[in-house]
């Protein structure tokens, strides 16, 4: 006879510093919403991200028992295995990806390598489900560990709190509100997240053209911006962050490599075109002259000259930021992202013993 009780999963996720986080809040989010009002996120302390084998010690004494599905990211779902429960393990990115290599340090190559490859891969054979957050990202995980049997579910945000400004009109919602196209870029100041290439782009665009962008939440920011025309906006909240979108024309996102896309599809969500690179799952995300446009990998004079395309065309970044936004509620809003992880855990806890 078929359970038709709630199923209950339970997420335990040690504290990371990028986009990871907001995905897996974005999953529990969504399975609360659609099919599992009971679904508990257990946020655990960064060190276990470096050492999940000690997390279970860290628990209590039969921590699994409410729960129907524990689930956890790839570099520590290995560790979760619980007496009669499905384990899931969700894939966001590999970082032993060789297309992000030139963009590591030579100690992060080396934990990638050495620690990490074997952490994802004990996951990855371990789970009785393992989800890709994005073709990309299913490609790689069949490539690098030879399971093909994985689970696509593209990473999902709320289209309820990340809309369009009202009435489709530019809001003033920023510090220093200047710059008559105003771009935004969202991210960690990192090299993979194509940072480093922001300072030159604006460097080809017209005066009147200006950036805003967040801290992100890797390393100290710098005492004064990389360029007179950037203007940092700190590490706002989601409400915050939001009211950036709404006032900014353009997302320049020049990554070079992405699992999915978390900031082109809130801006996407957000009516805001996007500028962003032909790389990873971007190309998932945002369609080339639909939504956005897509650049090849550090070209600065592309991204240049399609920001100013789009810069100087209000009736295009419109257009663009509609289709964007369709696609984004059809595709990655919480109900497809919501009854498709509460899908995969019903069918899970049919078959178990």
């Amino acid at each position: 006879m078929q359970d038709t009780t709630p199923i209950r999963p339970l997420y335990l996720s040690p504290t990371g510093r990028g986009g990871v986080d907001f995905g897996i809040q974005n999953i529990v989010r969504a399975v609360r919403q659609h099919g599992a009002p009971n679904a508990e996120l257990r946020p655990l302390a960064e060190r276990f991200n470096f050492a999940p084998f000690l997390i279970p010690g860290a628990l209590p004494a039969g921590w699994w028992r409410p729960f129907d599905i524990i689930q956890g990211r790839s570099r520590v779902a290995f560790a979760l295995r619980a007496p009669g429960r499905p384990l899931v393990t969700t894939v966001h990115h590999l970082t032993t990806d060789p297309a992000l290599q030139p963009y590591s340090t030579p100690a992060q190559r080396l934990f990638y390598r050495l620690v990490e490859h074997r952490y994802d891969g004990w996951s990855i054979r371990d789970a009785d489900a393992v989800v890709c957050v994005s073709r990309y990202t299913q490609r790689q995980v069949a490539e690098a560990y030879g399971r093909r049997d994985t689970e696509l579910i593209h990473d999902g945000i709320d289209t309820d709190v990340f809309v369009p400004p009202p009435d489709g009109r530019r809001l003033d919602a920023l510090p220093e509100v200047r710059g008559r196209v105003r771009l935004l870029f969202v991210g960690n100041r990192t090299r993979r997240k194509g940072f480093d290439l922001l300072p030159a782009i604006m460097d080809a665009l017209p005066a009147e053209y200006v950036l805003y962008y967040t801290s992100g939440f890797q390393g100290r920011s710098p005492a004064q911006p990389p360029h007179p025309r950037m203007i940092p906006l700190g590490a706002p909240d989601r409400a915050g962050l939001v009211a950036a979108y709404q006032s900014c024309d353009i997302l320049l996102f020049p990554s070079r490599l992405e699992g999915f896309g978390i900031a082109p599809a809130e801006a996407l969500a957000c009516g805001l075109p996007v500028v962003t690179t032909h790389a990873g799952a971007l190309p998932e995300v945002v369609d080339d002259g639909a939504s956005g446009f897509l650049c090849p990998r550090d070209e600065i004079a592309a991204y240049a000259a399609r920001v100013r395309e789009l810069g100087e065309d209000a009736a295009l970044r419109r257009r663009f930021g509609a289709f964007g936004r369709e696609k984004v509620v059809a595709t990655f809003g919480y109900a497809p992202l919501g009854r498709s992880f509460v899908a995969l855990y019903q069918r899970l806890r049919e078959r178990a013993p």
